[in-house]
């Protein structure tokens, strides 16, 4: 994906204006949005539930994550209904750092709440990123738009370049869904690898 992205022609948002653009083309999305997380530690500032997971509060955070969410349940059934629906890729390395500890535990519950989500190890995309660099952290928005977000050196998002070239776009959403057919159901990887464990027991 590195590849086709560094021939693509890019307006770069803020991140103010990349979330009110993202929002704004998924009105419109003529197909399934897709993401991409290929970075074993990000900041997610704003997040209650990942406030009290960086301040050390392990069983707040698990229980903020827990909590029913109304708003991103109708999102995901209002996706759906425009056939569409939200698909994430999450590329882990073993062992698992502690914010993937705690964003598995996360994403969990956004999967019951109806994301579609993907795990896959990292040696399965070894050779692709010997290639051509590392998977970038994309949103492909149907065939609308690529949009390559960016994040400062601590994992912070900081805003994203948006793409709308159709060869560009295409490309990516043809390589993202590829990596998808590879990918293990959330629910199994959890099971395995998650379940019972704790930012304290993660090996660093």
């Amino acid at each position: 994906m590195r590849d086709l992205l560094r021939a693509a022609s890019a307006r770069r948002l803020s991140l103010p204006e990349y979330e009110a653009d993202f929002y704004a083309t998924v009105e419109t999305v003529d197909g399934v949005i897709l993401k991409t997380e290929r970075l074993q530690t990000f900041r997610e500032p704003g997040s209650p539930s990942w406030e009290a997971f960086a301040a050390g509060r392990w069983d707040e955070a698990l229980r903020i994550a827990a909590q029913p969410n109304p708003e991103l349940a109708q999102f995901f059934a209002r996706l759906d209904e425009m056939g569409s629906g939200l698909h994430r890729l999450r590329i882990v390395e073993l062992p698992l750092t502690p914010y993937l500890i705690w964003e598995l535990n996360f994403l969990r519950f956004r999967a019951e709440a109806g994301e579609r989500i993907g795990v896959l190890d990292a040696e399965a995309v070894s050779d692709l990123e010997a290639d051509h660099g590392r998977v970038p952290e994309l949103m492909v928005a149907g065939s609308r738009a690529v949009y390559d977000v960016r994040y400062d050196d601590a994992g912070t998002p900081v805003g994203a370049e948006k793409i709308v070239e159709p060869e560009i776009v295409e490309g990516c959403r043809a390589q993202v869904l590829a990596l998808l057919d590879r990918a293990e159901p959330i629910e199994s990887f959890f099971h395995r690898e998650v379940d019972g464990r704790t930012p304290s027991t993660a090996e660093l």
